[in-house]
């Protein structure tokens, strides 16, 4: 009974010692991530989602758009076609919460996601409706999308079901 209690508290500690990735790991990395000057004009992307495996099952291009009013509320309209054909449009509503916080919204996002800019970095917590048979299913999203010298955002994303990981996506985006 010892030797099963001891097993199971290095196991426990073994998973809850690794630690995750957190937006304040990216604090003072540069170039500053400043959303309402990146997602503002045009922008291409191109990524791949992966399944649980790691398998690439699909690729796309996309043309994004950003734009922001005069209340600091910004647009971002994503347009992607993927390489069987399928095309898939997005459009997110940023409100500014503080300073580098903001509330997301968009058709297939359910309720609002949490956006939070730190340093070189901008991370996105949300659940996506994804198709899935004849219905949808929800999925649980992390993005982070890291800005470089160059003006190029190299975003990764894991997607998760019941704490699961069933997917990840990898995108490069490039501002025009």
């Amino acid at each position: 009974m010892r030797l099963k209690i001891l097993f199971l508290t290095v196991l426990f500690l073994i998973f809850t010692g690794c630690s995750k990735m957190q937006i304040e790991d990216f604090k003072g990395k540069t170039p500053e991530f400043i959303p309402q000057e990146y997602f503002n004009g045009n922008m291409t992307a191109y990524g791949m989602v992966k399944d649980r495996s790691g398998k690439i099952i699909r690729t796309f291009k996309g043309k994004l758009v950003g734009s922001w009013d005069k209340d600091g509320i910004g647009t971002l309209d994503e347009k992607f076609v993927y390489d069987d054909g399928e095309e898939l449009t997005r459009v997110w509503k940023l409100k500014p919460t503080g300073k580098k916080t903001f509330d997301a919204t968009a058709g297939d996002i359910v309720g609002t996601a949490k956006m939070i800019a730190n340093g070189n970095t901008v991370m996105i917590d949300y659940v996506m409706k994804v198709p899935y048979n004849d219905s949808t299913i929800d999925i649980s999203v992390k993005d982070w999308l890291h800005l470089q010298e160059d003006g190029v955002i190299l975003n990764h994303s894991k997607m998760k079901k019941f704490g699961f990981t069933v997917g990840e996506l990898v995108i490069t985006i490039i501002k025009e």
